[in-house]
């Protein structure tokens, strides 16, 4: 029990651009295929596929793909939104507005 509420405790979210040049360690990306593998799912009934993408071509044209920020997300999440590290860090919740897209 005291390592899940370790993993649970540890567990942080990365709100950055995709970097198609950032490469997954082969020993990672079996780990997320695993896990993957025994994510629940509803009754254990929902099928679902996981695909790799290693193709040059196509990597780069997701770098490409513009994200847009939902200005109902920023109004309904202000009160959660920090806009420095130090502000985040003495909050201790909510979001770095600086991750999100420039857009």
């Amino acid at each position: 029990m005291h390592e899940i509420l370790n993993v649970i405790r540890k567990r942080q979210s990365t709100r950055a651009p995709f970097n198609s040049e950032h490469p997954v360690k082969e020993e990672d990306l079996r780990q997320i295929l695993e896990a993957g593998r025994w994510a629940p799912t509803a009754h254990n009934m929902q099928n679902f596929q996981l695909i790799i993408v290693d193709d040059r071509k196509t990597l780069d044209a997701i770098e490409r793909i513009e994200t847009v920020v939902s200005e109902t997300f920023i109004r309904e999440n202000l009160q959660q939104l920090s806009f420095s590290e130090e502000e985040l860090l003495k909050k201790k919740v909510g979001i770095l507005g600086t991750m999100f897209p420039p857009a």
